[in-house]
C-alpha cells in the first residue's frame, strides 16, 4: 500500500489539536517538538485497538543513540509485537529483519512498521506458505486457517489477526483512528518528542482513563522517563498527584528529581518526569522500578 495513502489515515482533527497544543520544550520539561510521532503511529491503528496495549517505537533513533552501548538501550530498543520475537522467523522466512524496521507500533493483535523491506521477496515467501492475495484490499491471508494478515510494500509492513475483517485494525477510517480519540491525542502531547510510548488500554469508566509511559533522550547519556495520566476529573488529577508525590518521597532515593504536575481542562492531566539515573537503564518504570505507575492501579 503506497506511504502516501498510509499517511491519509490521521485525522487533520487530530494533528490541529496536536500542532496547536505543542510548546516546542525541551526533551528535560516532559515535553517535546509539536509534531508527534507518536501521533502519527497512532494514526495507523483503528480505534478499536484502544483495548490492548500499544508500543510506539523510533527504532531509528534508537539504533542511533545505542551506537556506543547497545546494552543500554536493550530494554526498550525493540518492537512490541510478538511476530519478532518468536523462536522462529515468520512467514516472511529469512526476507525480514528487525534492523529493516524505522518505526513500529504494535498490539497484541495487530500493528504497522515503516522502513526498507524487500516486498518482493517477503511476497513470494507468503506465497510458499500457503497465502493468498485478497484483491479487495491487497492483503495476503491463508484461505481456511486461523492466524494474521499481512498488506506489505517497500516502505511498510501491516499486520492483524482481528476478527472477520482483520485489515480493517490497520486502516482506520477518517476520523476513527487512535489518533483522534481526544485521550491519545492528550497523552501524546504530554510524552512529547519521544521515541518509546507504551500504551496501557483505554478505561473510559475508570478514574485514570489512559495511562502512557513516554522515553526521551536527545543524547544516549541523558534519558527522560515521562508518565502522563489522562484522568476523569480535576479531583481524581490532584489525588493522583498527591499518591505520585507520596511515592517519590517513601522511596527516595528511588525517584529524586522527579516532577509531578497536574494540567487542569476538560481533559486533565497528571505528568511525572523523572530523570536518568546511572545505576538504572531506560525503561526502569516498567522494568523495574514501577512504583510510580503501579501506584494508580487501586484508584
Amino acid at each position: 500500500m503506497p506511504t502516501t495513502a498510509r499517511r491519509s489515515v490521521l485525522g487533520a482533527t487530530a494533528l490541529a489539536v496536536l500542532l496547536a497544543a505543542g510548546t516546542g520544550c525541551s526533551s528535560d520539561s516532559g515535553h517535546g517538538d509539536s509534531s508527534s510521532g507518536v501521533l502519527e503511529g497512532l494514526g495507523t491503528l483503528a480505534e478499536d485497538n484502544s483495548t490492548n496495549q500499544v508500543t510506539y517505537l523510533d527504532a531509528e533513533k534508537v539504533r542511533e543513540l545505542s551506537k556506543d552501548d547497545e546494552k543500554r538501550f536493550a530494554s526498550v530498543g525493540q518492537p512490541g509485537s510478538s511476530l519478532l520475537n518468536a523462536y522462529e522467523p515468520g512467514p516472511w522466512g529469512q526476507h525480514l529483519k528487525v534492523t529493516q524496521i524505522d518505526t513500529a507500533v504494535d498490539t497484541k493483535n495487530a500493528g504497522h512498521w515503516e522502513g526498507s523491506f524487500d516486498a518482493a521477496a517477503i511476497t513470494t515467501s507468503l506465497k510458499s506458505n500457503g497465502y493468498k492475495q485478497n484483491k479487495d484490499d491487497e492483503s495476503w491471508t491463508r484461505p481456511g486457517r486461523t492466524g494474521v494478515s499481512f498488506q506489505v510494500s517497500n516502505d511498510e509492513i501491516s499486520y492483524s489477526s482481528q476478527g472477520d475483517t482483520p485489515m480493517s485494525a490497520v486502516n482506520p477510517k477518517d476520523g476513527a483512528s487512535l489518533a483522534d480519540k481526544n485521550e491519545y491525542q492528550r497523552a501524546a502531547e504530554c510524552l512529547g518528542d519521544a521515541y518509546r510510548a507504551d500504551f496501557n488500554p483505554l478505561t473510559p469508566t475508570r478514574p485514570v482513563r489512559l495511562s502512557a509511559l513516554g522515553q526521551q533522550a536527545s543524547v544516549a547519556a541523558k534519558n527522560t522517563e515521562v508518565l502522563c495520566l489522562v484522568v476523569k476529573d480535576e479531583a481524581t488529577a490532584n489525588r493522583v498527584a498527591a499518591k505520585l508525590r507520596s511515592v517519590i518521597t517513601a522511596k527516595a532515593p528511588k525517584f529524586d528529581g522527579t516532577k509531578v504536575t497536574v494540567e487542569k481542562g476538560d481533559q486533565p492531566l497528571v505528568r511525572a518526569v523523572v530523570p536518568d539515573t546511572a545505576a538504572q537503564r531506560p525503561g526502569r518504570l516498567m522494568i523495574s522500578d514501577v512504583d510510580l505507575w503501579m501506584a494508580i492501579t487501586d484508584l
